[in-house]
């Protein structure tokens, strides 16, 4: 309507008193109600052919996005106080092209956004009571790979928006695997370094005998040789059983 009758204030859409405002005019303007029919029939697709689009945040930036492209990079406009699902739709509906091309175009971006997002698992690595920490290192690692992200974005503080962020810079999904298994070993890193915290490293030659009952002992109580270890030297520290015994007869010579 706005574009058959600009002078026409309807006021803003989707603002009070904006659907009386419209029905007052069809009224007063008969004519446009056969316009308005046939403008619903050659640009409007069947509202089951857009159930897949939902209010998912990424979604809607990649598919505004590839619709752009589809409009030689030409963003289409949209009503200004519109977002998400209803930001997508609107634009989709206003996108002034042939139906039939409109819904192979539309289809073809549902099978881009499919083949897009169907690598998301490789995120699930961040869905754990680490996940502000883990972010943290995403965020150094990925600045460091692609250092122009440092000037143009903030850490993210959410999964979501490191995956927006990856998606923006038009990373390929191979990149972004590598990108993955770099962060996660620079995490295992960290973590490492962390639980070396006051401790150091000691060098001990033991018998083979020696080496024989720590194993079995780690075995034995599903530990690690230095917990082993760990726990006698503590439980001898505090209660002296052991080596005042085996050094009583040493003394008695």
């Amino acid at each position: 309507m706005k574009f058959y009758y600009p002078q026409t204030n309807l006021g803003e859409f989707r603002s009070p008193g904006m659907r009386d405002q419209m029905a007052n005019f069809i009224i007063s303007h008969p004519e446009t109600k056969q316009t308005i029919e046939i403008k619903k029939n050659n640009d409007l697709l069947p509202e089951q052919s857009l159930q897949w689009i939902t209010n998912d945040k990424r979604q809607n930036i990649f598919l505004i996005r590839k619709l752009a492209e589809k409009n030689g990079n030409n963003y289409i406009t949209s009503p200004t106080n519109l977002t998400g699902r209803d930001l997508t739709i609107a634009t989709i509906d206003i996108w002034s092209i042939d139906q039939t091309q409109k819904s192979t175009l539309v289809n073809q971006t549902k099978w881009e956004w499919d083949q897009h997002s169907s690598a998301d698992h490789i995120f699930k690595w961040f869905d754990s009571p680490d996940t502000k920490q883990k972010l943290d290192t995403a965020w150094e690692i990925t600045r460091s790979k692609y250092p122009l992200l440092g000037f143009q974005q903030s850490p993210p503080q959410e999964k979501d928006d490191l995956i927006i962020l990856l998606d923006s810079q038009f990373i390929t999904t191979p990149e972004k695997i590598l990108l993955m298994d770099s962060i996660k070993k620079r995490w295992s890193q960290n973590r490492y370094r962390a639980k070396l915290t006051g401790k150091k490293q000691y060098n001990f030659i033991l018998s083979d005998k020696a080496i024989n009952r720590l194993d079995r002992l780690a075995e034995r109580y599903d530990l690690k040789r230095t917990e082993v270890l760990e726990i006698l030297l503590q439980m001898e520290e505090e209660k002296g059983a052991y080596i005042p015994e085996r050094l009583k007869p040493l003394r008695d010579i």
